[in-house]
């Protein structure tokens, strides 16, 4: 028998036969202290163990998607209709200024032919019989006498009736011209050639040139005759008016006795656009044709 310990005996380590109550023999149990122990969990395992679902995502996902999509389409939608709106308004304002865009659309093709016809009259474009440097002549005989301005310096010579003559072009310079006395007069003309007269052009300033915005010495209304001779019968091949609105140079078109041959005209101003003194005139042109017989000589 092993030998006891008394203390171990007092604090009741050992059975009543003596044997102790702790064996250290291999595959006991070591005594542990309570604050050591570790416990395994207590599992049950006559019930199952329940596990959570899982969760199934597909169904907000597929819904976060469908709301996303619903949304776009919203906005294309409200953005497609505003742009309609847009163009339906831009449409209504362009009929409702249409009249007006076509009346400045005329008005600028007015202009335009205007202009095109003061950088290029129609005068300039064709044969003028009556210029002085193609041997045309003015009969200062059979012409009106030259006016004189009372309280002019005496140095300022007036231009003779050559000047109308002399072939000015755009622009007219304002004061070189020749004037007459009064309302009537007359200018004799020896064309350079016989011809066949077609038109004739007369020039004077327009009103924009005019300091005073009138033109009230220009010719207004006036007579054309043709003659053979010097001191031939008149044939008359029309009466015309000169505007006071229109362009510095006005053709007008001869629509009598076109066949008959002539080698001198004769300009009757029988009336001016108001001034009583005097009468301005600062160009004047005859066209036609030359006679086929005197072309083959």
């Amino acid at each position: 028998m092993a030998r006891r310990s008394v203390r171990l005996e007092n604090a009741g380590y050992y059975d009543v036969d003596g044997s102790p109550r702790i064996s250290y023999s291999t595959g006991t149990r070591r005594h542990s202290f309570p604050q050591d122990q570790v416990r395994p969990p207590q599992v049950r395992v006559s019930e199952p163990v329940q596990r959570p679902e899982p969760v199934h995502r597909s169904e907000p996902v597929q819904r976060s998607e469908q709301t996303r999509s619903w949304h776009w389409f919203n906005w294309f939608s409200w953005g497609m209709l505003l742009k309609l709106l847009f163009s339906l308004t831009s449409l209504v304002v362009s009929q409702v200024n249409l009249g007006s865009l076509r009346k400045e659309l005329h008005h600028l093709q007015q202009d335009l032919g205007r202009l095109q016809t003061m950088a290029h009259p129609q005068a300039t474009l064709w044969g003028n019989f009556a210029l002085a440097s193609h041997g045309a002549q003015v009969l200062t005989a059979f012409s009106s006498s030259t006016h004189q301005q009372k309280g002019s310096p005496s140095w300022l010579t007036p231009y003779s009736p050559w000047e109308v003559i002399k072939g000015q072009y755009y622009p007219l310079v304002p004061g070189h011209c020749w004037t007459f006395s009064g309302q009537t007069g007359e200018l004799f003309v020896a064309l350079s050639q016989k011809i066949h007269v077609s038109h004739i052009t007369v020039g004077h300033i327009s009103k924009e040139q005019s300091v005073t915005g009138e033109i009230l010495s220009a010719p207004k209304a006036f007579a054309l005759y043709g003659l053979e001779e010097v001191d031939g019968p008149k044939v008359h091949l029309g009466t015309f008016q000169y505007e006071s609105d229109g362009d510095s140079f006005q053709t007008f078109e001869i629509k009598e006795h076109t066949s008959n041959i002539f080698r001198f005209v004769k300009l009757e101003v029988l009336t001016n656009h108001g001034l009583e003194d005097y009468t301005c005139l600062y160009n004047f042109r005859v066209h036609g044709k030359i006679p086929e017989a005197a072309t083959t000589l």
